[in-house]
């Protein structure tokens, strides 16, 4: 049998460590302080269970006032205009009274993925609204 001297046993251990260090960090903190992005959830939006903060731009409204779609904004920045092929979240404001919003409004949104038979939707509870990027946008 091989035995570790001791630097190869600091070694391990030492690895041992970050690894669990990276796991708890990533664990506890996946969304952090700023959530997710629209292009993070798109993929597999029911990856994200439960209540869960996304950042995103408002590119599209329907005839509800309280149905709408949000943009990735890094995404609404590179392609310069609403109707690139972006991917839209379909969002439902069920949080009281909606804020007054416009297309390119940056919002904060808290809330929880739901199929309510129709697809997928991002049901909001709260939200908050930031500045609007249509200046920005070439």
């Amino acid at each position: 049998m091989h035995k570790l001297n001791s630097s190869r046993k600091f070694i391990l251990f030492a690895a041992l460590i970050l690894v669990f260090a990276m796991t708890a960090a990533f664990a506890v903190g996946c969304d952090g302080d700023d959530g997710f992005s629209v292009s993070e959830v798109q993929h597999d939006p029911f990856a994200f269970p439960g209540e869960i903060t996304i950042n995103g731009t408002v590119g599209m409204f329907s005839d509800d006032p309280n149905f709408f779609g949000v943009m990735d904004t890094n995404e609404l920045l590179q392609c310069g205009q609403f109707d690139c092929g972006a991917w839209i979240m379909p969002t439902l404001f069920v949080g009281g009274s909606l804020p007054t919003i416009a297309q390119g409004d940056n919002v904060v949104l808290n809330g929880q993925f739901v199929n309510d038979g129709n697809g997928t939707v991002f049901q909001v509870t709260s939200m908050d609204v930031g500045n609007n990027i249509m200046d920005r946008l070439p």
